[in-house]
């Protein structure tokens, strides 16, 4: 058996087990400690490395510490630098015999997390946005690699233990130049920035990143050999495997996809089958002189992201492997990090140097092309920090230089430390300079747009978002209600929203699979295809401009949000995720709901879709019913109420409730713009048949309510504000089941209001609390400018 002392750490030892000895701690009776065998000992590493992790990320997340700081800390304080001190603990937590065992399952974890993280990435959307971002890529690599390598080389004599050759330097300039997509996008994640300006481009930037890993790992498999002939069969093995992944596996994996029922899980021997595969391609890999991870980036890449296959193997791996196994990889880490190895002040400083180097040359690329790319420069800043950002790639690059001998304890030490340091700066930094509303700044000098300050007159653009094939027939009755004509067409974006697993990067994209001949089309197919056979039978101009959004229900807003910007939208149409929906892939879908409430700027309806009778456009009617109290919400009801009202097939009733009570004088301007407009209302449709206008008298909440108890179900759809500008009500806000549709909205969605039939649309118009937003709420609002 190989002796070790308490703070060396060998690479690889010769242990004599008898296994049927050393496997299982027999009883408590047997006066043996449980130590002596291997299980116990593996099932105390996991629950000491959880533990530990917990406590220090209770304790440093007030800091705004990462996850992966805590790790790296949690197995350093297990490791030799901090308990491990003590020689009785190290022969018992870390046993010659256990080192087998931890190495293999910290790999596989390693390679697994590889695996889960690639199946997340959209490869096909972030290559389309690596071609607007290529240049800056290129930049981003370019630079910090020469100054890195001139900077490594100036300083090899800092290394100490490096023999003339080792090709130690090249490679670690090489590993600290790159951005990894694993690394930046995990911690994208965890800052919740993935759906940010700053994710999508560093998201992009990372993808051109790993495609250059990818060649640098092409060109290490064929150096290692030691004739041509044997190099020129390693790199045909490898694109071999390649191209068998693409042309058969995947295809493979479409093929379980087809035979999965739609809204139904994959089957479970299909997952294992696919998981097996996996290792089976690792194996591969290996054996033509690659690594295992190789292999599982590979199958993450060719997986199919997003419902049903994708979803379902990330629901089924994530839990376990990121909470239990994945610590016994920073475990391992920690145990060969040996701080008291560390005595070269100068190899510490060679190491903040190239750290520093490497950051200023991603700051220089960023700061060139932030001109050429419309980008702020607090904004080229703030991305040159995240692409600094470091983790798990360099973590496993350390660790093969060390099982390689390439470095010795010191520089493996110094390199741990550099990744903890560096992340425990960058990332509070992140967190504390990001300002969500910088990056729309120049739009939202141009305001909020609502229905009100849109012109009858010309394109009127909606966003409507699609959960499933339920919503369509209630949102295409809702767009012929609102009277396309020659003068005022009507143009819809509709978002399918296709939830995905968390950590995955957000894309919003047109959408043209629709186009395709399919056998069996998707369930984006269909809804697509719903409403372009629309907008070909619809009586007025009707365009579809289709999108489809993969993302985790917390990071869509943002692109939604920044799409309605761009193309001026005035209304966003999305469903109202009820309370049996509130568990789902990644906790609750109500979150989208009141982030879209939160961020848009501009008119956002909630449609609480109970199925409407009158859908059909041959025999097309529509009976709607528009409750108007007070406030800028409601005078957006209103304002669609005016222009279904030119709609020939659309019956309105106009309920105006007058509340009394006190009121402040700015909710006293609110009440006089409230009745201006309604008497405008009524003047534009004193002619019209279809139009009837209801004026009623309240004294208190509960006669309103009593009021809205006698409206009949007859309406197809009910209209109605999200906040009124009345004391009494805004009082009521903190008691509502749903916040996110108001008091009067969260009382008529009921199941129990009017038998549940009626379909319920509550407007929230987005507002600023500076003298310009008011002007800009108070102005016309039935214009045909």
């Amino acid at each position: 058996m190989a002796s070790t002392t308490p703070n060396a750490t060998l690479v690889s030892s010769t242990v004599c087990v008898f296994l049927n000895k050393n496997l299982h701690y027999n009883s408590m009776f047997w006066k043996q400690s449980p130590l002596n065998f291997i299980f116990p000992v593996l099932m105390l590493q996991v629950i000491l490395s959880v533990v530990v992790f917990r406590v220090i990320h209770a304790i440093l997340r007030p800091l705004k510490q990462p996850k992966l700081v805590c790790h790296l800390l949690a197995g350093v304080i297990l490791g030799p630098s901090v308990l491990g001190r003590n020689k009785t603990y190290m022969e018992n937590m870390f046993p010659a015999k256990e080192e087998v065992i931890i190495a293999t399952l910290s790999q596989v974890a390693s390679n697994l997390y590889t695996f889960i993280v690639c199946i997340k990435m959209d490869t096909i959307m972030l290559t389309k946005a690596a071609k607007h971002t290529w240049k800056l890529g290129v930049c981003c690599l370019a630079f910090p690699i020469v100054l890195i390598v001139s900077v490594d080389m100036a300083k090899q004599h800092f290394f100490p233990g490096l023999n003339p050759g080792n090709p130690f330097p090249v490679q670690f300039s090489v590993v600290s130049s790159l951005s990894y997509f694993i690394v930046v996008t995990r911690a994208l994640d965890e800052l919740d920035l993935l759906s940010s300006e700053i994710g999508r481009i560093s998201s992009s930037i990372t993808m051109l990143n790993e495609m250059v890993s990818a060649a640098f790992i092409i060109i290490g498999i064929a150096t290692v050999q030691k004739e041509a002939k044997s190099a020129f069969l390693a790199i045909l093995s490898l694109c071999s495997f390649i191209v068998f992944a693409l042309f058969v596996v995947r295809p493979v994996l479409y093929w379980v996809i087809k035979q999965t029922p739609k809204g139904k899980p994959v089957k479970e021997s299909h997952v294992v089958a696919i998981l097996l595969s996996t290792f089976v391609m690792g194996v591969t890999t290996d054996a033509i002189g690659a690594s295992f991870g190789g292999a599982f980036m590979v199958m993450g890449f060719i997986t199919p992201d997003g419902p049903p296959l994708g979803t379902t193997i990330i629901r089924k791996s994530e839990l376990i492997l990121y909470e239990f196994f994945l610590p016994l990889f920073f475990l391992r880490i920690g145990y060969f990090t040996d701080l008291s190895a560390i005595k070269n002040w100068g190899e510490c400083a060679t190491f903040a140097t190239i750290v520093i180097v490497g950051y200023i040359g991603r700051l220089i690329a960023c700061l060139v092309f932030a001109s050429y790319m419309n980008m702020r420069k607090s904004t080229a800043v703030l991305l040159s920090l995240v692409l600094s950002l470091q983790g798990l790639v360099e973590l496993i690059q350390s660790i093969q230089w060390k099982h390689l001998q390439l470095i010795d304890d010191q520089t493996y030490a110094t390199s741990v430390v550099s990744i903890i340091v560096v992340n425990a700066i960058i990332t509070p930094i992140i967190e504390i300079l990001y300002k969500p509303a910088a990056e729309n700044f120049d739009m939202l000098r141009l305001g909020t747009r609502s229905l009100g300050t849109t012109s009858n007159v010309g394109e009127l653009r909606i966003i409507t978002c699609i959960q499933d094939e339920d919503n369509v027939p209630s949102i295409i009755s809702l767009l012929e209600a609102l009277n396309p004509q020659e003068i005022s067409p009507v143009c819809a974006y509709v978002i399918h929203l296709v939830a995905v697993a968390s950590q995955s990067v957000p894309t919003l994209a047109p959408y043209k699979n629709h186009l395709r001949k399919f056998v069996r089309p998707s369930v984006s197919d269909n809804i697509i295809r719903a409403f372009l056979n629309y907008s070909e039978h619809s009586k007025g101009p009707v365009q579809i401009q289709p999108f489809q959004m993969i993302s985790p229900y917390k990071y869509m807003h943002q692109p939604i949000s920044r799409l309605s910007q761009r193309i001026h939208a005035p209304l966003i149409i999305v469903p109202f995720f009820k309370s049996e929906e509130a568990h789902n892939i990644d906790g609750t879908l109500r979150i989208f709901n009141t982030n879209i409430q939160a961020t848009a700027k501009c008119t956002v309806g909630l449609l609480v879709d109970r199925g409407l009778r009158s859908s059909t456009l041959t025999t097309f009617s529509y009976n709607m019913a528009v409750i108007f109290i007070s406030g800028g919400d409601d005078r957006e009801a209103l304002a669609l109420a005016s222009r279904a009202s030119c709609q020939p097939n659309v019956s309105i009733t106009v309920f105006r409730i007058n509340l009394r009570g006190t009121y402040t004088l700015e909710d006293q301007i609110e009440k006089e713009s409230d009745n201006a407009l309604f008497r405008d209302f009524e003047a534009m449709n004193v002619n019209n048949g279809r139009v009837e206008c209801l004026e009623w008298m309240a004294d208190d909440v509960e006669a309103v309510m009593k009021a809205l108890r006698s409206l009949k179900s007859g309406y197809d759809l009910v209209v109605v504000g999200k906040h009124h500008a009345s004391p009494e009500l805004q009082a009521l806000e903190s008691w509502v089941q749903y916040s996110e549709l108001g008091v009067i909205g969260d009382a008529i969605a009921t199941l129990d209001f009017s038998g549940g039939k009626m379909s319920v649309l509550v407007l929230a118009h987005h507002h600023h609390d500076d003298d310009n937003q008011r002007k800009f709420d108070n102005c016309s609002y039935f214009s045909f400018n």
